[in-house]
Formats: structure tokens, sequence, C-alpha cells
């Protein structure tokens, strides 16, 4: 090529350069990346999934945590379907509260899951953490526990196919390892504790005008927040547009978007929502930004239970108790 024609041409790398640059600044602002940060494995994206049925990985099973009228519209081939009234205690008068340890057993027993299962559980909206949170609660091993990023949405997103059919499962004996994540769980005592003590922080995870005393919802017996919570609502911590909308926020954007609260790593950390559903989902956003997992602590009976405890309240931006 003459001189010329280089001359003419003198705008390309710059340009290749521009563009290989935004790439990598948009790849940053999407979902956890699954290797090379904080928490390597923990999420599973579409194709991954798709890979593992395609190979018909024995120890795969895929959990539909929705209602099942969503699921007989249409669920990702292979999934057995499991619901939020099969996951709650039914001897507390707080919805949200975890089952025992021998109900989740026959459940999962039921569900035809054993021992070396590797569970992929997904929802359409945040159910999805709820379960992954009970499982580790009672100890079920995280390393065999992993969440569809971006849920069923996710899913059909990338054109995969669907399923009207259910699977029947083989039944079998499931027993959970000795022990337990306790640490997982707060009750009410706990968070009253965690008011007071240094190294401590209350996290409310509703949308503002609840957070705020602005209005409430069904349940609860009072409007506001526990005095001196720090609020930062669940879904900041979602991608809102874009082809990975509904996945993570990266673990370094999660971070920046917490530490900027004062909720940093070092600290208990103690979560509620309306009940603990939305808590759960905050939790696996902070695990997965690299917080260590025993310093998350879900308040189960999180505002609902709260509201009628006669403890106070506060309403409007951090001030005074009411």
């Amino acid at each position: 090529m003459n001189s010329k024609g280089l001359g003419r041409r003198w705008w390309l790398g710059p340009l290749i350069l521009a563009l290989a640059w935004s790439l990598a600044l948009a790849a940053g602002t999407h979902a956890v990346p699954q290797e090379g940060d904080a928490l390597p494995g923990i999420l599973i994206r579409a194709e991954e999934l798709k890979a593992l049925l395609d190979k018909k990985d024995p120890h795969l099973r895929i959990i539909d945590f929705r209602h099942k009228a969503k699921y007989y519209l249409g669920h990702i081939p292979g999934a057995i379907q499991v619901w939020r009234p099969e996951t709650a205690d039914r001897e507390q008068p707080w919805p949200g509260m975890p089952a025992s340890r021998p109900q989740m057993e026959r459940l999962l027993g039921r569900l035809g899951i054993g021992p070396k299962n590797t569970l992929v559980i997904y929802s359409d909206q945040c159910d999805h953490t709820h379960l992954w949170w009970i499982l580790a609660y009672h100890g079920f091993p995280l390393e065999q526990l992993k969440l569809l990023d971006g849920g069923l949405e996710a899913w059909k997103g990338k054109g995969y196919p669907t399923q009207l059919t259910s699977p029947r499962p083989k039944p079998t004996t499931f027993k959970f390892p000795a022990s337990s994540r306790n640490f997982l769980l707060a009750d009410l005592e706990q968070v009253k504790a965690a008011l007071s003590a240094p190294g401590s922080v209350i996290l409310d995870v509703r949308s503002q005008d609840l957070y705020l005393g602005e209005r409430t919802k069904e349940g609860a017996a009072r409007r506001g927040h526990i005095p001196g919570a720090v609020w930062v609502y669940w879904g900041e911590a979602r991608v809102k547009e874009g082809p990975d909308k509904g996945c993570w926020k990266s673990a370094q954007e999660i971070r920046r978007l917490y530490e900027g609260r004062g909720v940093t790593p070092d600290k208990d950390i103690y979560l509620y929502g309306h009940t603990d559903l939305i808590a759960t989902y905050t939790l696996m956003s902070l695990y997965l930004a690299g917080y260590p997992l025993d310093k998350l602590h879900v308040y189960a009976g999180s505002w609902i239970q709260w509201s009628r405890s006669g403890e106070p309240v506060a309403t409007g931006f951090p001030g005074p108790a009411k």
C-alpha cells in the first residue's frame, strides 16, 4: 500500500481501540463475571445451563421456584416445580420463616434429590434466592447450589425452549449434612441487640416509600422502618436494561453501592424487607460481591413482625424514633 492509501486510513487504529475500550466498559456493567471475580460458580448463565442439559448431566436437578400456574404455562425442560408454601414453617405466625429441617428433607426426598445432585434454581423475580437461603441455612453444600442469573427471562432471551410437561422424579431419602448455618437467620431479639452493637448495621431493602413510612403493605401494623436502619433498595443490584436485564450487576458495582452507604464487609449485616423474600436477594447480592457469608443475617420476621412487636419505629430519613 502506498503512503497515500495509508494516509487515508490513519484513523482505523484509534477507531478500533476506541471500540474495544467501549466493549470492555459495557461488559463491566453487566452481570457478575463467572471467572476472576469474588465468588465464581455461584451463578450459572443460560448458555451454561443449556450446555449441561445437552450433555445430559446425570447429577443436574433444575428447580422452578414459581407458582404452579406459571410453571404449567412453560418451564425449562426437566425442571421440577416448588413454591413458597412448601418451604415455609407452618408453625410460625410470620410469613417466610424457613421450614424445619425434617420438613425440607421430606420435600427434597419427594423431589428425588440426593447428596450428589447439583441444584440450579430459577424464578421470574427474586424468589429463587429465598430457596437458596433456606437450603444454605440447613447446611446444603454451597458448591452444589447455583442460581440461574436472570431467571427464566434470561433463558427465553437466548431463544432456548420451554416445555409444558413435568418430570416424575423417583423419591429418595434425603438428609442434610450434620451442621447447619444458623447465622443466616436472625430473630427479633438479635436485631434489637444489633441496634446498639458496634460493628453491626441494619439494612432495609424495601422500596423508598415503605422505608419512609409514606405507605405500608398488607400484614404490617405500622408504617416506617427500624430506627437507625440504612436503606438500599434490593433492585439496585440488578441490571436494569440491555441484554443482561434482570441479572446481577458486577461484584465491583455491588460493593460500591453498599460501601457507599456504610454497609461494609467487616460489619455484621442484618437484612429485612416487608417479609424475608427480598432480603434474601440482597444477601445473595452481598455474598456475590465478596461479603463474608457468616456476616449476613436475614431477619425473617422482617417488617411485619417488627411493626407488630411494640418496638419503636422511625419515619422519614434517619431521625428520632417514634
